[in-house]
């Protein structure tokens, strides 16, 4: 019998080792990286479950029906009953109302285009509700700020049984199993306060049982109803902390932690509304721009139009005075005829490419037939502009500058926080609570037994009976030695509040330079546009002459060729110049601040109280500024010429222009035709 206990030890040892090798060798193969060689059929399971739950879902659809295509635009003029006539506030109001995820117009076609590439980067109207939803550290909304003050109940209850043998002689029988049974329920409700400190209410039960001698109970319960409470003193402590930082409790080491709290909360909301309000506006600039460059575009093309009818006609008559005139001045008509009807369609094709880019802008689909039509007329008239008030409705309204101004406040809130900070933590704490303790949990029976007399009968009715109590208070000293980190927090945000105060003054400073900037581009465009108004008057003369000239009998055409192509170029000159002063008139609707309610756009946060202030009523561009008017009739300056004397806008009537027309001769026009 021994030599087969002894054998039996033996094997177990054997075995035991063996285990303890397999375990060694297989650990050190996972720490050198190897495969295992047995694999864990659990995480291959969970592996194949993960895997088909990231499988690409097929019934995912876009919130809007797939786009069309349409017919597409081919290279012919299109014609007047397929023209939409639209506004600048129309396409505007359409743009707002149909960019949910705003688009740019730079970075159409682009390869980093990030609608495209990174669409949740791409501004929205989501962002301002996603921000006050936020929950993440250091990004948190309203909602999670405010969360840190709302009550928390918590509450747990488990069973318990444990048997013991007992190594005692003392315990009949010998070797005696201690048994007991139990149960703990404990629950506990948490305010914190905007002191800082937390106020707790908590009630614990404790059943148990046991077969252990000597007991005055067989089974008893225990409980405790009672309230603490923790005041901090001196670092973290007091409203303006909390409201700032967030409770000091929730603070996490190694992060900053005096940026959490509700008033950083509702910044960082605004500061998200701004943002979304800043890209409306490069939203509204930029329909404006392209507005303004399809207006260029159809007067382009409207000239190239005219410019390749009269060459058509010069050509015509060049073939029919073949026996005059030698056959270079055909060829050279034929010459100028396709190159003008090249450029026509070169002109066709910007136009339909600029409108391309204005209704992706505006949000309109692909397969509408209608051509997009600016029919607001141009701004011609010169301003009378105060750089003053420029400059001060820019200070006053530029979102940039308070999108910075409220970083900077939050920084300062900031550090008034971080200075709370560097002291040493001192809490008061405090509690109370009533102690029960009874055979029964609860009883209303009066028997002459030995627990009743004693008043032990009912638990709850010992802990109501306010017998037995229990009380603490006291104060909590901690202290990091030299408070480095601390101390380091408070120097970094007061660098972060001298850069970002340098920063606004040189923000400010950045935008005189740029008003100055608009201010001479608007003084040159309409500088530019009376020149090519003058320039397009004397090109109107040459052609005239110069059709005199070849209907008087000169053999060349080369003259009326070269006025013809002048007049185009002027033509082109000056819708140009028109266009560039329009535009420049819409970069200082900008540059000021002033273009979202210029263009009667309203805009509520996430509060439902407006981002944008209501529009006065004035004039769209001179909002309530009495120094920025037009110029009064008769102001114009001396050089200036009469607007009897100013020739038309290509394909717009201008007032007094009719007496040019009458000059002409008839197979010219056609270039001065009137919509």
């Amino acid at each position: 019998m021994p030599d087969f206990v002894r054998s039996a030890r033996q094997t177990r040892g054997i075995l035991c080792l063996a285990i303890v090798v397999c375990a060694w060798v297989a650990g050190c193969a996972s720490w050198r990286g190897t495969e295992p060689v047995i694999e864990n059929q659990f995480v291959v399971h969970y592996n194949r479950l993960a895997e088909s739950m990231a499988a690409p879902n097929p019934e995912l659809q876009p919130q809007a029906p797939a786009p069309m295509m349409g017919p597409g635009r081919k290279l012919v003029p299109p014609s007047s009953e397929d023209r939409w006539p639209i506004t600048l506030a129309e396409a505007v109001r359409m743009g707002v109302e149909n960019n949910a995820v705003i688009r740019q117009n730079a970075q159409f076609m682009s390869p980093n285009n990030p609608i495209l590439q990174g669409p949740d980067s791409v501004p929205s109207v989501f962002d301002p509700g996603i921000q006050n939803a936020g929950v993440l550290f250091g990004s948190r909304g309203v909602d999670a700020a405010l969360s840190d003050f709302d009550p928390r109940l918590t509450s747990s209850i488990k069973w318990n049984r444990s048997e013991n043998a007992q190594n005692s002689l003392l315990l009949p029988p010998p070797g005696n199993v201690l048994a007991s049974e139990g149960a703990l329920f404990q629950t506990r409700f948490d305010q914190q306060l905007l002191s800082g400190g937390v106020f707790g209410l908590y009630n614990t039960w404790n059943y148990a049982q046991t077969n252990q001698p000597a007991q005055l109970f067989a089974s008893t319960y225990t409980g405790q109803l009672g309230f603490d409470f923790r005041q901090p003193l001196w670092a973290g402590a007091g409203r303006e902390f909390s409201a700032i930082a967030g409770p000091l409790d929730q603070r996490a080491r190694g992060f900053s932690y005096v940026n959490q709290g509700i008033v950083i909360a509702h910044i960082n909301k605004r500061l998200s509304e701004i943002d979304l309000q800043e890209n409306l506006q490069n939203l509204v600039r930029e329909i404006g721009d392209l507005y303004w460059d399809l207006y260029q575009n159809y007067q382009d093309y409207e000239s190239e139009t005219q410019a390749s009818k009269i060459a058509k006609e010069l050509w015509d008559r060049a073939v029919g005075r073949a026996n005059i005139d030698p056959g270079i001045e055909e060829a050279q008509a034929e010459d100028a005829y396709y190159e003008s009807k090249s450029r026509e369609e070169l002109a066709l094709s910007n136009l339909f490419l600029t409108e391309a880019r204005l209704r992706r802008l505006v949000g309109l689909s692909l397969d509408d037939s209608r051509m997009l039509y600016p029919c607001d007329e141009p701004r011609e008239e010169e301003l009378s502009l105060s750089r003053a008030t420029c400059l001060y409705e820019a200070l006053v309204n530029r979102i940039e500058l308070s999108r910075q101004k409220l970083n900077v406040q939050s920084l300062e809130l900031q550090l008034i926080a971080a200075r709370k900070l560097v002291a040493p933590k001192l809490d008061f704490v405090a509690g109370y609570g009533l102690n029960g303790f009874g055979d029964k949990f609860y009883s209303t029976t009066t028997s002459d037994s030995m627990n009743t007399r004693q008043g032990f009968n009912s638990a709850v009715t010992t802990m109501f009976s306010g017998k037995e109590t229990s009380w603490d208070f006291g104060f909590q000293y901690q202290l990091p030695l030299w408070l480095r980190q601390e101390k380091a927090q408070v120097r970094q945000l007061e660098l972060r509040i001298a850069k970002g105060r340098a920063a606004l003054a040189m923000q400010e400073d950045e935008i005189a330079h740029e008003l100055n900037t608009v201010l001479m581009t608007i003084e040159r465009a309409h500088s530019m546009s009376k020149l090519t108004r003058r320039r397009l008057q004397a090109a109107r003369r040459r052609v005239i002459a110069a059709e005199a000239d070849y209907e008087a009998g000169n053999k060349s055409n080369d003259l009326a060729l070269r006025a013809i192509s002048s007049l185009t170029l002027a033509q082109a000159a000056y819708s140009k110049s028109i266009t560039e002063y329009n535009k420049s008139l819409r970069d200082l609707l900008f540059r000021t601040g002033r273009i979202l309610p210029a263009d009667g756009i309203s805009l509520l946060g996430t509060d439902g109280l407006p981002m944008v202030p209501d529009e006065r009523p004035n004039d769209f561009f001179y909002l309530a500024n009495p120094d920025l008017t037009p110029a009064a009739d008769g102001a114009e300056t001396a050089d200036e010429t009469d607007e009897s004397e100013i020739p038309p806008t290509p394909s717009r009537s201008v007032s007094g222009a009719d007496d040019l027309d009458e000059d002409l001769p008839e197979s010219m026009d056609n270039s001065v035709e009137d919509e």
